[in-house]
């Protein structure tokens, strides 16, 4: 004799509810923003930086604007460019850690310096044509303290930037990459 317990609605309904358990805790991929994974700094002035840091790319919205209804009346009207927003804005908060004496805390600083592979300053180049450049603006982020070591007198420091990117006069999409240099210094 067969059982049929094996095609029952019980057994279906237990079936669909550990499939969906197992989907919930199932590792779900990461998100395109980046969290930077940094080797916390051991020594004191020990800078902390990532090799490569991937910018997430711009998204639809980003570039072009919330939909609006208008009402064409002429032929000018029809063929005019659309309103496009060409400067994309991407923070890197965690860029870089240190270990500096407490009593230095205050006293940093940081400068960031971007260059294209070809050498030109404040630009990224296109993946694709080496000549295609992009102007980019970093604006620096506040040093923060994230941690302090009562037994060393050390604490755990952080900063970041703030990355504009001009697609104003970007004629090829794709990617764009330079060389981001990070240099922390005492007032």
């Amino acid at each position: 004799m067969v059982s049929n317990q094996a095609n029952s609605p019980q057994h279906h309904l237990k079936y669909c509810l550990g499939m969906l358990v197992a989907l919930l805790v199932w590792p779900q991929p990461q998100a395109m923003a980046q969290s930077l994974q940094l080797k916390e700094p051991t020594q004191i002035y020990q800078l902390s930086t990532p090799q490569q840091v991937v910018v997430p790319p711009q998204q639809l919205g980003e570039i072009v604007p919330a939909p609006v209804s208008e009402t064409v009346t002429s032929q000018q009207s029809l063929l005019a460019s659309p309103q496009l927003n060409t400067l994309i804005t991407r923070e890197l908060p965690g860029l870089w850690q240190m270990r500096v004496p407490l009593d230095q805390v205050g006293s940093l600083y940081a400068t960031y310096e971007i260059k294209s592979v070809n050498g030109q300053n404040n630009r990224f180049n296109s993946d694709e044509r080496f000549e295609q450049t992009m102007r980019v603006v970093v604006e620096p982020l506040p040093i923060i303290e994230i941690s302090r070591d009562e037994s060393t007198n050390t604490a755990l420091v952080q900063g970041g930037v703030r990355l504009q990117f001009d697609l104003a006069n970007t004629e090829i999409a794709g990617g764009y990459g330079g060389v981001l240099t990070v240099t922390v210094n005492r007032r």
